[in-house]
């Protein structure tokens, strides 16, 4: 049985449409898709985001690559 945060089936990351495996991801504060960001220095897995500020709440997001240079729309929820 998946819970909230298991989602069944391979997932993608959204910046370089590779598989996600292992715990080297993150979701997009943006978009709220999946890419790759290595948790640990000496790890291979790419770097497909980035850890940023956000003023208004003094705290720090992680926006996939696309996001962060302004690439993506963002999502129309």
């Amino acid at each position: 049985m998946a819970t909230a945060f298991q989602i069944p089936g391979p997932v993608f990351c959204v910046v370089c449409n590779e598989e996600l495996n292992g715990p080297h991801r993150s979701t997009c504060q943006m978009c709220g898709g999946p890419f790759h960001q290595p948790w640990l220095p000496d790890s291979d897995a790419p770097r497909c985001g980035r850890g940023a500020s956000h003023d208004e709440t003094l705290a720090v997001v992680f926006l996939c690559r696309d996001c962060y240079d302004n690439r993506r729309p963002p999502s129309q929820n």
